[in-house]
Order: structure tokens, then sequence, then C-alpha cells
């Protein structure tokens, strides 16, 4: 009797006893539709509220650009008043003479201004617009790729979870055969109740393991509908395998990090909108030209007026010129005040570059030896399967004690975890890489 025996003899009557439970993997048998990590994250990228905000904050930043900086203003206005007022003269007589005062104006004008040269203010405005709509893309595109990382890592650890759950039911399953013989063995009097009741308390901390296990894999599941935006009670499941992708250069994920990392395009844009902040400042130092003009037409009727009402109407237009000459030193405030802003940019991204280089390459090592731990887990996993088949089937003809086989359910346990927790670390460590470099997401 095979280990592969035991557990089809068994599954059964654990699968019965734990129908209270059910999680991913009961619905796959339910025949649910399965969802892929590609139908995932296109959910998550089409949905997420997080997304959306983010869209919404980069629509802002696109409306702000715009050629204002370049085009005059034009306005119209328009007032129209009248007044009445009563009048009384007292002569000294006495007299009282009573009048009433009323008058009535109407003012139209249509202005336009124009700004001509401010310094060339007006084209390092138009750059940093551009600019600012630059590091708002970045900014988005890194919610994205955050959001894909995120969505990635889940999925990945409900796998690892599911694998969990299927091994503690292999290990439910043995312990309920360990159970079943030892019960046997006690009834027909060739062994004493301290076994079959040390394999019962076995069989439930096993089964205790199993539903404590279930329960993480169903919050794993909400935690990655609630991150695609869809019903928490949706029925989707995941029935897929970890397999790490061929290994990454170090060298080229060095490369494309410099070049296509998000979070350093962002800062390198932050450092071109300090530069352009300086130029503002400065330009206020050079003279201003302004070009205005305009069409008034006015209309007063007034009745001290010796004509019946006054009318009139014409354009007028000139030029202004305005030579900054000392404002209490405020220009040069602030063009200091800029340059220091520009040399924190700078260095700002160099600090990053840096965090990146270090970040990443204390991330490949990890990678690295993950990689190189899979085959040699496996081997392990491998031998401590062949260990406990073979302890089974000595514990079945009582040349094995109970608590000795016990070591090699939890040996085969230790073994086939640290497996899918080295598969996980590895395909988690190169996701992240990914992200680091500027690859995980292409627009």
């Amino acid at each position: 009797m095979n280990l592969k025996s035991v557990i089809s003899f068994a599954l059964f009557a654990i699968f019965t006893q734990s129908l209270s439970a059910q999680t991913g993997t009961d619905r796959l048998a339910e025949g649910l539709k399965t969802i892929t990590l590609e139908e995932c994250i296109e959910r998550a990228v089409e949905s997420n509220y997080s997304i959306i905000i983010s869209s919404n904050s980069l629509e802002i930043t696109k409306n702000n650009v715009t050629y204002s900086p370049f085009l005059p203003s034009v306005s119209l206005t328009s007032r129209q008043s009248s007044s009445s007022s009563d009048q009384r003269n007292y002569s000294s007589e006495g007299v009282r003479e009573n009048s009433v005062v009323k008058s009535a104006s109407v003012i139209n004008s249509a202005n336009v201004s124009w700004r001509l040269f401010d310094g060339l203010a007006m084209f390092a405005t138009r750059e940093k617009q551009e600019e600012l709509l630059s590091q708002g893309e970045f900014n988005f595109r890194s919610v994205v790729e955050n959001l894909v990382m995120r969505i990635s890592a889940q999925y990945y650890q409900i796998i690892s979870l599911q694998n969990q759950v299927n091994l503690l039911t292999e290990l439910v399953s043995i312990s309920q055969v360990r159970y079943n013989q030892a019960l046997t063995r006690y009834n027909i009097g060739s062994d004493s109740g301290l076994e079959y009741k040390q394999a019962k308390i076995y069989l439930n901390s096993d089964s205790s393991r199993l539903m404590l296990q279930k329960e993480n894999l169903k919050n794993a599941y909400i935690e990655l509908y609630r991150m695609m935006n869809v019903p928490l009670n949706s029925g989707y499941i995941v029935n897929d395998t970890i397999i790490p992708s061929p290994q990454l250069e170090i060298n080229d994920l060095l490369v494309s990090a410099d070049v296509n990392n998000t979070t350093l395009n962002s800062l390198r844009a932050g450092e071109k909108i300090a530069i352009l902040d300086t130029k503002l400042a400065m330009a206020a130092r050079l003279p201003s030209v302004d070009f205005s003009a305009g069409y008034n037409y006015n209309f007063n009727r007034n009745q001290y007026f010796p004509s019946k009402y006054n009318e009139s109407n014409g354009l007028n237009w000139g030029f202004t010129l305005s030579v900054p000459i000392f404002s209490g030193n405020e220009i040069n405030r602030r063009v200091k005040n800029a340059r220091i802003t520009e040399e924190n940019a700078r260095l700002s991204v160099q600090r990053e570059q840096q965090t990146i280089e270090s970040e990443l390459r204390q991330l490949y090592n990890l990678y690295s030896n993950n990689l190189r731990l899979i085959d040699f887990e496996e081997e392990s996993r491998e031998s401590a399967y062949l260990n406990l088949e073979a302890a089974m089937e000595k514990y079945r003809l009582g040349s094995l004690s109970g608590i000795e086989f016990r070591d090699y359910q939890l040996s085969y346990l230790d073994a086939s975890n640290r497996k899918m927790n080295t598969l996980y670390q590895a395909k988690v460590s190169e996701i992240t890489l990914m992200l680091m470099a500027g690859k995980l997401f292409k627009k």
C-alpha cells in the first residue's frame, strides 16, 4: 500500500468533512470560470479606483498645457447707472424750494491687452507646462506599474496558497489513514488506546491547519477581487502554476533602470521643472513690453448740463514699457531660492539613482539565490516524499512508532513548504526587478 493509494483511499472522507470550508479548489469543481493573470491585470487597469483617480489627475494636467502665455486677453465691459435725489433749498427769508435732480450714464468698452515681451518668461511657462505633463504621465505610469506588480504578486500568492491547501489535504488524508489503522489495532487489542488517541490529536491538528489555510486562500481571493474592482463574492478562480522566467541579467537590468525607471524619470522631469522655475525667476529682471487697445462709448445725461445729453466714443491704443529697477531685493531672493531648489532636484535624481542601483543589486542577489534553491528544495521534497512513503509502509507493518511517523510527515510538509515559498519568492523578486528596470509595463 503506497502513499498514492493511501491518499486516494482517504480523500473522499476528508472532503466530506470539510465541505463547510469551501475554497477556490472547491469552486473549480463546480465549473466556475477560471481567470488568467493577463485577465486580472486587464480588469484592474480598466476599473481599479487608484487607476481612475490617477487618470483623472493626468487629464487635469493635460488641460493645463495651453498657449495662454502667448495669447492676448480680450474683455467687454458695460456699465449703466442712474441717480435721482430730492433737493431742498432754504432762502434767508425762510422760503423753501424743492427740486428733483436726475442723472444717467452708460459706459461701454472693449479692451485688448497683449504682453509682447516678458523676459522670455512665457516660453519658460509653456515648457514648464509640458514638463508637468510629462511628470504627470510618469506618475500615472507608476500607479499602473505598482498595480500590475501587486496584482501579479497576489495572483502568485493565491497559487502558492492553493498548493499549500493541496499539500495539507494530502497530510490530512495520511493522518486519517493512520488514525483508522491505530483505531483498528486498538479495537482488536493489539495496541493500547494511547496510539489511536495521539493519532486523533494529529488528525485534528492537520485538519485545523487545513481549514485555516483555506480561510487564508479565501481572503487572498477577496483581496484580488478588490484590486480588480469586481464584486467581492465573484466566482473567478486561479488555476495556474508558478514558472520562473529565464534568469535575468544584472547588467541589463541596471542599464534599463537608469533609462526607464519610472520614479527616476519623474524626478528628472522635476529637475527640469526646477530649472524652468529658475528661468522664470530670472525673467523678472528683464523689461516687459505690453500692447493695449480699446474702444469706449460713453453716454451721460444730466439736467445741469447745457445740452440735453453728452455722448462720446472712439478708439485708444498704446504700448507700455516696464523696466524693473529695484524691488527690495525680492527678485534676487527668488532667483537664489530657485537655484537652491534646482540643486536639490539634481541631488534627488542622483540619490534615487544610487538607491535604485543598491536595491536592485540586493534584490538580484535574493532572486539569484532563490533560483538556485528551487532545484535544491525540489530534491529535498522528493526525498522527503520517498521517506514518508517508506515510513507509511513501516507504520502499517507496526515497525515504526507513531511519533517517528509524525516526524516524517512534518519533514515532508516542511520540505514542500520551502519549495513553494522559494518558487513564490523567486517569482515576486523577478516581478519587482522588472518593475525597477521599467520593463514591467509597456505603453
